[in-house]
């Protein structure tokens, strides 16, 4: 994808929630984990790993512990509306792609 496409934030996003989306599949194995075991496990440097931790922990799906971070009860709770807004999302990206694609192939 070239630096002028109108899709390269969005492509950045869906980077940071796929790394956000690793650390969440990590910790449903193995919690509480601190920074460093997460980048040797994940193989995210350790850098990405304290930005996602921070995101994670602002929108309340991690929290803080002595040992390392750990995912929130409220988490584990909401899953079904965590995958329903999932699903939204895919729904509307895929109805980007659908006009987009009509407009372009349009005579």
């Amino acid at each position: 994808m070239n630096n002028y496409s109108i899709f390269k934030e969005i492509m950045e996003n869906i980077e940071t929630l796929d790394r956000h989306m690793t650390i969440i599949k990590t910790l449903l194995r193995e919690q509480p984990l601190g920074i460093i075991k997460m980048s040797q496990q994940t193989g995210i440097p350790e850098h990405k790993i304290r930005y996602s931790l921070r995101i994670l922990e602002h929108t309340g799906i991690i929290e803080a512990s002595r040992e390392g971070a750990i995912l929130t009860s409220d988490f584990i709770a909401n899953k079904d509306q965590i995958l329903q807004a999932a699903r939204e999302s895919s729904a509307r990206i895929e109805r980007i792609y659908k006009e987009l694609k009509d407009i372009l192939e349009s005579p």
